[in-house]
């Protein structure tokens, strides 16, 4: 079995240096959490890796784990692990556990194009040996079971978090979240976008936003009475259209577009509804449901008015005017 002499607290890993001597041996275990495998258990380590020469700094990664899985080998179904931390808090710790934490504190001059990542994940879809489409594929993803049996939850249960800009004020609503996007923290603090899809040119996307699930409930689809807008809630480029009877395969019979200076609902059989800029109106046929009809030939109304009854059509010609004219059968 390999055995390494560590630091009682703090494995030193420098760039060209061997492991630093010390004394004693940190304590083995014969069972770490009871998972039978022996390993170090309640000793921190660390490893550090700092160029001795500024100007040969080592590119190469501090922990690096390399794994081939072989053909044939392998259990069906079984999730290997090339990096697994197991840990679990007790009753009343008070403390943050956070399972996998990176940190990076980025000094670098916005000049020098330098991308620098806390947490990046990347996974390339490889093709098959017979061509076979290959499996599902995860940059990166984030599981929140919740198995309290809490009715209501107390506490949220969130799959991913991205917080930009600082401190989150409390929310009573986060309590299941798919996706929370939050920005903010300091008075004044400025968000450029909340959600952005922008694909490169040449790149087509053919859903920004989809529920694919047909069987589903939602409660509400898009929930924008929370926010204050200074421009437009929904901004929509020219010609673009609004479908209002889409499929999941994308197929829509009735949409709204606007287009030449006009408004124009569209169905199946052409458009019945035009409203153009200059205040005209195209439309198939008008059912009043409502005429308001008037008691008096002075009573209130607007100018441009108009109403009916079985025996009158009536039209406001200025306000609190009305006049009417006589209907007969033909």
């Amino acid at each position: 079995m390999f055995r390494a002499i560590l630091a009682p607290a703090v494995l030193t890993l420098s760039s060209g240096l061997a492991l630093a001597q010390q004394d004693t041996a940190p304590p083995w275990s014969a069972s770490v959490m009871n998972s039978g495998t022996p390993g170090l258990q309640g000793i921190p380590a660390f490893l550090w890796n700092q160029s001795a020469n500024p100007n040969a700094f080592d590119e190469r990664p501090t922990l690096r784990i390399d794994r081939e899985v072989q053909a044939g080998t392998g259990k069906p179904g079984y999730t290997y692990k090339a990096l697994w931390v197991l840990g679990t808090t007790g009753f009343s710790s008070a403390g943050y556990e956070w399972t996998i934490t990176g940190e990076q504190h980025n000094r670098s001059r916005g000049s020098t194009g330098a991308q620098n990542v806390a947490v990046n994940g990347t996974i390339w879809r490889d093709p098959t040996d017979t061509g076979e489409p290959t499996g599902p594929s995860w940059g990166l993803n984030g599981n929140c079971v919740d198995r309290t049996g809490e009715q209501p939850p107390t506490y949220g249960c969130i799959g991913a978090e991205l917080d930009v800009g600082g401190a989150v004020g409390p929310d009573p609503h986060r309590q299941r979240v798919i996706l929370h996007g939050a920005g903010g923290g300091q008075p004044g603090s400025h968000i450029g976008y909340g959600v952005m899809i922008s694909p490169t040119a040449g790149t087509t996307i053919d859903r920004a936003f989809s529920t694919s699930n047909v069987n589903g409930a939602f409660g509400i689809g898009l929930d924008l009475a929370g926010g204050i807008f200074s421009g437009a809630a929904i901004l929509m480029g020219s010609g673009q259209f609004l479908a209002l009877d889409g499929t999941p395969e994308g197929k829509f019979g009735h949409f709204l577009f606007y287009r030449d200076a006009a408004l124009t609902y569209m169905t199946p059989g052409g458009p019945t509804l035009r409203l153009d800029d200059d205040g005209a109106v195209h439309i198939g046929r008008v059912i009043e449901t409502v005429p308001h009809v008037p008691a008096t030939a002075n009573a209130p109304c607007v100018k441009g008015e108009h109403a009916w009854d079985q025996n009158y059509e009536y039209r406001c010609v200025a306000e609190n005017r009305w006049r009417r004219a006589a209907l007969s059968d033909w």
